[in-house]
């Protein structure tokens, strides 16, 4: 574990520790800081970890070793459902990169997860192809027939290959060097080829409002904090440029922020919040899980959270934010 700190939007390399922080979900039970670079302001998770030491934390204490296959391929077949597009816009389920392919592209996903979005990709014209460092997810490929490799990007997976859209949901952050990974994927680009990026929003108005409790943090597992500014910097230095963005908060994100702020966590210890959360990957909090008064009070409560969002997300100010990456001309 620990890189030398180093800052992937300026290239600084002194920054101050803040705040010490923890695992607040899973139970890693290490201690961390968030530092902020002297030069630029980025913030980074302290100490950083290796890429070589992803599989190991992600197999240890991610939630999907209980996932199925059948999970999967049920999630995956809402997209083509009707008024997909619309629920999940009301829904904030939107702030994922596989919903802009276009039938007849070749999709890369780096960091797939279970594999739900190579699924939906398919079931809207595409090929897709991903990588995925959790080794939890090998069965499901397996029994799926998913194209994923198991490793990082610096393997070189699917040598011959090039990609009319490359996605990352909620990845970048997840990595040590993201710098050096977008500029690795940029030269995997189709001539007109782009890129689609989804990650936590650091100037949103939740985490303003929450603070060292803010859901977002994920400590230790992002090692990365952007916000619009920062990410934008930085894809400039790599050869990218931003052709639009905007933020997207999920409604079920809001719930279990409010959640957080009244729940204590535990150092070393999974939080209940999280682990009823993750029953899933996409973490659905569903009306039947908790019986009918108390869903009809969850379902009113994510209809009034969807209004506030969306009014927030016009603002630019939601938890995440989605960005189109091209080329830059020079």
């Amino acid at each position: 574990m620990s890189l030398p700190m180093s800052c992937p939007v300026c290239g600084g390399s002194v920054f101050a520790l803040g705040a010490e922080v923890f695992d607040d979900r899973y139970g890693e039970p290490n201690r961390y800081q968030l530092a902020c670079c002297n030069s630029c302001g980025h913030v980074a998770t302290e100490p950083r970890f290796h890429e070589a030491d992803l599989p190991r934390l992600y197999g240890t204490y991610y939630p999907r070793k209980k996932i199925r296959a059948f999970d999967v391929t049920a999630q995956a077949a809402e997209v083509r459902s009707s008024f997909a597009s619309l629920k999940r816009w009301w829904n904030g389920t939107n702030n994922q990169g596989q919903y802009t392919v276009r039938s007849g592209e070749i999709m890369l996903d780096v960091g797939c997860g279970s594999g739900v979005s190579l699924l939906e990709a398919k079931a809207l014209g595409a090929t897709a192809f991903g990588i995925e460092a959790d080794p939890n997810v090998k069965p499901i490929a397996a029994a799926l027939g998913l194209k994923i490799h198991f490793g990082s990007l610096q393997d070189k997976p699917f040598p011959d290959q090039s990609f009319d859209l490359i996605v990352m949901n909620q990845v970048i952050e997840h990595l040590p060097d993201p710098d050096l990974t977008l500029q690795t994927l940029r030269e995997r680009l189709m001539p007109n080829g782009r890129m689609v990026l989804v990650f936590p929003n650091t100037a949103s108005l939740w985490r303003r409002l929450s603070g060292s409790r803010w859901i977002n943090w994920h400590i230790p597992y992002h090692l990365h904090h952007f916000d619009r500014k920062s990410f934008t910097r930085m894809a400039k230095h790599c050869g990218l440029e931003v052709v639009r963005s905007r933020t997207i908060t999920p409604n079920v994100w809001t719930l279990l922020q409010l959640r957080a702020n009244r729940y204590q966590p535990q150092r070393g210890q999974p939080s209940p919040i999280w682990m009823v959360a993750n029953r899933s990957e996409s973490a659905p909090v569903t009306a039947r899980k908790f019986g009918p008064l108390r869903g009809l009070i969850r379902v009113g409560a994510l209809s009034l959270f969807a209004v506030f969002n969306r009014i927030v997300d016009l603002f630019g100010m939601g938890d995440s934010l989605l960005v189109e990456l091209r080329r830059s001309e020079q």
